[in-house]
């Protein structure tokens, strides 16, 4: 792999975490978002996919062992305070019957209480995903710098 291409692929996955971000925004301020664009799961997602693929190649180059951990350790704490908004918006409450469940447009009716409180996690989640961009923009400094060497093992 060249640096070019790893290069790309940081920034296609860095495009998904941010596209991922903005649904959660949209979930938050009320607008319709279908929860599979928005998955629970680290290695579900666009970013986490690369994270545990391509990604994971990563870990072969000790200067970036570190990073990479990082990487992980932030992408999984995202996911930790996405489970939290999407419990507020998901979780249906039981009152509902089974034909309701299935014609309710993927969440139910939110308090305005249950609102300001997912608010405050998308809050945390903005604040973990700007301390992740960070890190790849420093993983992306030292790719820059990766020697021949470096990327054959790749």
């Amino acid at each position: 792999m060249n640096q070019t291409s790893l290069l790309q692929h940081i920034f296609d996955a860095k495009k998904a975490h941010l596209r991922w971000v903005k649904r959660a925004k949209h979930l938050v301020e009320g607008l319709p978002v279908d929860k599979e664009f928005i998955p629970l799961k680290s290695d579900s997602c666009l970013f986490g996919r690369w994270l545990y693929t391509e990604g994971n190649m990563l870990h072969k180059i000790p200067r970036v062992k570190r990073l990479m951990k990082e990487i992980e350790v932030k992408h999984n704490e995202l996911h930790e305070v996405y489970q939290n908004i999407y419990e507020i918006f998901f979780l249906m409450p039981s009152k509902k019957s089974i034909l309701q469940k299935f014609f309710t447009f993927n969440y139910h009716n939110v308090s305005p209480r249950e609102k300001e409180e997912a608010q405050i996690y998308f809050t945390y989640l903005q604040h973990a995903s700007k301390e992740l961009m960070d890190v790849l923009t420093q993983l992306e400094k030292i790719i820059k710098t990766f020697s021949y060497h470096e990327l054959k093992i790749l």
